[in-house]
């Protein structure tokens, strides 16, 4: 049953949530940019900010209201915009460019095929997908490595193929160059580990698409003593790093290093895909763990590398979610857990889904029910092997937390940990070119593959993104949106712009270019 709020505490919901960020929202009746405040953990939030009215409002629309990860603080840009008048502004943004067609999803990987070469398509299992390898039939081999028994079969390359496809080409430097299946640009220069990865987070995508109802949690997942735990957190709060150490301790498996797919029934569904860890290792963890990391290493590359866990749940493995634990890393302070609400444990759960989240009451449904049937707690913690025993130590017993564990209350609201600059409007903008978009549903993504960050973009912010197709100036994009939106101040507008950008260059999503 949906609970009701005020606009006050449904603005406490908003400041407590612990992730990213960047907001260009559009409320119901009102455009607004919203500054940075929290370092992303996988998201640029771009979603409606709660419009501050008397009265109750609905937590569904409240929850839903704010989008993946943020703690969102208005700084203006406010105008009254009739919601026809609002969606041809938006239009007017994309077209006035140029751009048409760059966020929408490719029909299968027809005109992708050079001249004959040796291409190799990979189908896969259960899932409308395949894999287009192009001279590159090592990374074929990496993928029967790192996600055993995804591959159904291997046949010839065929360029009307109805299907789906995600692209890899071999260059003559021993490169490789990626193209997603909901992209148009292709990714270039990757290293082994790196083109299997990219190729991983497609199919983890896909499955995802091919199972409605399924949410895709961006998190790490391990089995302690029978108990299903999720562990997420924000901008490198080191969750891969945390799952895969956890996974060397006896009794403890598993699951998944990055995306968890739960299935409509309840259950988590492994994907079986190794984890991958940034090389080199950081410098703190111990020499144990660095010789097991060592020893089990299979697809690598200069920057990543895959690890053979011989406690990896198989792929198709099934179990309910117990434990969903938030991540806080703080230099030097001493693990310790901390209870965590529902509202806050619903709010990440909403952020972290990569998956198409259908109807709207449907999916809020499912999150509140999941969010009210696990344990919820934060996890506070500089060293990793602080952090180990006291994960294995909660969850391990029949009942969950151990009652031997001391739990602390709420931790408050984490501060501003972004450190970005208010951009120079006077300079030229482009796209990082190890950015991705992607459409999933009816939001538009970012994906950053080196640091595997997602974020999600609203209407605005992703008209803005599709200008920079275009290199341009930050005023010639503020001049846009004035355009656009001319009862706001010119003033407000270029400040909003300004800090939009500063904080997507601090993400290396966008970069400074030679105007020439």
């Amino acid at each position: 049953m949906p609970l009701a709020v005020t606009a006050a505490a449904t603005a406490a919901v908003v400041t407590a949530a612990v992730a990213p960020v960047v907001v260009l929202a559009v409320a119901p009746v009102a455009v607004q940019v919203v500054a940075p405040v929290v370092a992303p953990v996988a998201v640029l939030a771009v979603a409606p900010v709660v419009a501050p009215v008397a009265g109750a409002m609905d937590l569904a629309e409240a929850a839903l209201a704010v989008d993946p990860m943020t703690v969102a603080v208005q700084v203006g840009l406010t105008t009254q915009v009739a919601p026809q008048i609002r969606q041809a502004a938006l239009l007017a943004l994309i077209t006035s460019m140029g751009q048409t067609g760059h966020m929408t999803k490719k029909k299968g990987g027809a005109g992708d095929a050079p001249p004959k070469s040796d291409i190799e398509s990979l189908q896969i299992v259960d899932i409308p997908h395949a894999v287009n390898l192009h001279d590159a039939p090592d990374v074929g081999r990496a993928l029967d490595t790192v996600m055993p028994g995804w591959i159904h079969s291997k046949r010839q390359y065929h360029p009307t193929s109805p299907i789906p496809a995600t692209t890899i080409r071999r260059k003559d430097d021993g490169s490789y160059d990626f193209r997603s299946r909901w992209t148009h640009r292709a990714l270039q220069n990757l290293g082994l580990a790196g083109a299997t990865c990219a190729v991983v987070a497609d199919l983890s995508q896909a499955f995802c698409d091919a199972h409605p109802g399924t949410l895709g949690l961006h998190c790490g997942a391990v089995c302690i003593g029978g108990h299903l735990v999720a562990l997420t957190g924000p901008y490198h709060a080191g969750k891969t790093t945390l799952v895969t150490r956890l996974a060397t301790e006896q009794g403890i498996s598993l699951f998944c290093d990055d995306i968890l797919p739960v299935l409509p029934d309840g259950r988590a569904y492994s994907l079986g895909v190794q984890p991958r860890l940034r090389l080199p290792l950081p410098p703190k963890v111990t020499p144990e763990f660095h010789a097991f990391v060592d020893a089990h290493l299979t697809v690598r590359d200069k920057r990543y590398g895959f690890v053979d866990m011989p406690n990896l749940a198989t792929r198709g493995s099934r179990a309910p979610l117990a434990g969903f634990v938030i991540l806080s890393r703080k230099e030097g302070v001493a693990a310790s857990l901390h209870q965590v609400d529902i509202a806050e444990t619903a709010s990440y759960l909403i952020r972290q889904n990569i998956a198409d989240p259908g109807a709207v009451d449907t999916h809020f449904d499912q999150i509140v029910a999941m969010a009210e049937n696990v344990v919820c707690l934060k996890l506070q913690y500089s060293d990793l092997e602080d952090a180990v025993p006291l994960i294995r130590d909660a969850f391990s017993g029949d009942k969950i937390p151990s009652p031997n564990i001391e739990i602390g209350p709420p931790c408050p609201p984490e501060p501003d940990e972004i450190d970005c600059k208010i951009a120079d409007l006077h300079l030229v903008y482009q796209r990082n070119d190890l950015v991705i978009p992607r459409q999933i549903g009816s939001d538009t993504f970012l994906w950053q593959i080196e640091e595997r960050n997602f974020y999600s973009l609203n209407q605005i912010a992703a008209a803005i993104w599709t200008l920079l197709e275009t290199p341009a100036t930050g005023l010639t994009i503020a001049g846009i949106l004035q355009e656009a939106f001319p009862a706001c101040e010119a003033e407000k507008i270029e400040k909003d712009t300004a800090e939009l950008l500063g904080f997507m260059r601090s993400r290396n999503l966008v970069s400074v270019c030679d105007a020439s």
